[in-house]
């Protein structure tokens, strides 16, 4: 198995196992309340900056489409870090 067949079956079955799932879950919620936050970081608007830190990552979901997506960029971002740790050599 190619590096890259490895790397496309990590995204697409690591969120098929409960364990996956709620992994990519915590992962991508993190990965995405990062971005969000530093959006307002490097704008100097404090406050916002923590207003959107304490709504990303202390309110729970409110539609399954967020929850898909915490696990899809959890799972590409997890993905993407797997193909660049292993040795391809």
């Amino acid at each position: 198995m190619s590096y890259e067949t490895g790397f496309f079956k990590y995204i697409l079955y690591t969120p098929l196992t409960i364990v996956g799932a709620m992994s990519m879950y915590v992962f991508g919620g993190g990965i995405i309340t990062l971005l969000n936050t530093f959006h307002h970081l490097f704008l100097g608007d404090f406050i916002n900056a923590f207003v959107e830190y304490f709504i990303t990552s202390a309110l729970p979901p409110t539609s399954i489409g967020q929850i898909l997506i915490q696990v899809a960029v959890g799972s590409v971002v997890a993905g993407i870090k797997w193909y660049l740790a292993v040795g391809r050599f």
